[in-house]
Order: C-alpha cells, then structure tokens, then sequence
C-alpha cells in the first residue's frame, strides 16, 4: 500500500501546543524550543488563538496553552478563570478604560490569575500576578469572604488568624468582621481599606470596588475596579462603573461554570 503522507503544518502546531502544555511562552521561548523561525510561529500562533487552543495572556503576554472542553476540571480551574477571564477584562477595559484584576482564594490571600493593568491608558502598579493579596484589606478579598458561607468564612478566618501577618489580626475580632460583611453585601459590592497597599506606598492613592466571581454557584474569588481615588469619587465611580463590573463578573462565572459543566457531560 502507498504511504500515506502527513501535514507537516499540522504537525508543528501539534508540536507548539506540547511545548505550552507546561506553561506560558514568549516566542522567542518557542522559537528556541522548536527550531522554527519566529514569521513561521506566529503564523502558527494566530492560528490556534483563532481555534481557541492557545490564547495570549494580556498580563504577562505569553502564549498559554487553552484548557480544551474535554479535559477534566483538576487539570486547572485557575487557569481555565484566567483563560475565560481575559477577553472579559479586555472588553471591560476598553469600556471603562480603568483597569481590573480577576483574584482567587488561596491559602489565606488573594492572589490575581489575570489582569489589564498592562492594556489600561492610566498607569496604576502592574507588578501584581506575583503578590498575596490580603483579604481583609482588599476589595477581591472582602467581596469573596462577603458571599462565602459561614462554614467557609469560618474556615477562611481560621487560616487568617493562623498567620503571623500583621494585616490579618483584624481577623480575630469577629464583630467587625462581621460588620464588615454586612456592609459589603448591603452595598451589593466591596471596597477597599482606605490607605491599604501591597508593595508600593503610592498605591495607596488608588481606591478599587470588587464583586465575587462564582464557580458553581460558590464563590472562589472576585474581580475589581480600580482608580487613582483622587480622579473620582467612590459614589460617582460606582454610579458609572458597577453595572459594568457586575456584568463583567457574570460573564465569567457563566463561561466558567459552562466549561466545567460540559466536561462533566463528555466524561
């Protein structure tokens, strides 16, 4: 029988998406693993962000490998929020023009899987993917505890007072942490401590609003607004901005909840 011949195209997208299946890339990364030149990969690279196979993180600006709808959610929720939270932030940020994080929960912090501080036309800190975000500080924080249920609150409490972290010894006064969660889910959103900052003292001029972002109807982290406090007001900022944010919120919750909902279909 006559040997069937392959599609060399095919073959070294098919290489590229292995060499990201371990983590995000620049292209020079990619050329240097590959051996094939940077016009050939970029041209490979559209190719598959077109498909929906590889998207380009507007954070860090690496290619990632996409989370196909048929592998299973322990393979990676977080980067599947992020995957699905880009566009969103995008979108968001060429409507508002002031930029958002997208956070989750873990292990005592908020920690940013992406974000649009690099794509918005104001300049706020940008060194944010690599800090703890603390939650009671924090507006992602105190909207994620906000909508938590008392047993995960609680259970989020009892790693904070666990911490030898400074900032977290608000967690050992339950009545204002519980007046604190009132607040915030009366507003319908939260805010963050006035002052409060992570690396730089000048960040302590910008003021942020976050709402929860849900997985299966349980929040797991939150995303925000945030702008120099001194250009708006926190009621002329929410007036224009919430509906906008809760949108945004929504629309990743939805595209989050539906991946998962079909990988549990095809399994």
């Amino acid at each position: 029988m006559p040997t069937v011949k392959t599609i060399r195209a095919l073959s070294r997208g098919l290489d590229v998406l292995r060499h990201l299946e371990t983590g995000g890339a620049t292209l020079h990364d990619l050329a240097a693993r590959t051996g094939l030149a940077k016009a050939t990969l970029l041209r490979i690279l559209a190719t598959l962000e077109r498909e929906g196979y590889v998207r380009r993180g507007i954070a860090d600006q690496l290619y990632h490998h996409n989370f196909r709808p048929t592998r299973p959610p322990e393979t990676g929720w977080k980067a599947v929020l992020a995957e699905v939270a880009g566009p969103v932030l995008d979108k968001l940020c060429h409507k508002v023009l002031w930029p958002s994080d997208v956070g989750v929960y873990e292990d005592g912090a908020i920690r940013v899987q992406e974000t649009s501080r690099r794509i918005s036309p104001f300049l706020l800190n940008r060194d944010v993917l690599d800090h703890e975000i603390h939650v009671l500080q924090s507006a992602m924080g105190r909207a994620f505890l906000a909508w938590s249920d008392e047993d995960r609150r609680e259970e989020v409490l009892a790693r904070l007072l666990r911490s030898r972290d400074l900032h977290n010894r608000l967690a050992r006064d339950r009545e204002k942490v519980a007046a604190l969660v009132s607040d915030v889910r009366a507003r319908g959103y939260a805010v963050r401590e006035p002052g409060y900052f992570i690396t730089q003292p000048r960040e302590a001029r910008v003021s942020a609003i976050a709402v929860p972002v849900f997985l299966d109807a349980r929040p797991v982290g939150a995303i925000n607004l945030a702008w120099v406090s001194s250009a708006m007001s926190e009621q002329a900022f929410v007036a224009q901005h919430l509906p906008s944010l809760k949108s945004a919120a929504r629309e990743i919750s939805a595209g989050v909840d539906v991946r998962f909902k079909h990988t549990r279909t095809v399994r």
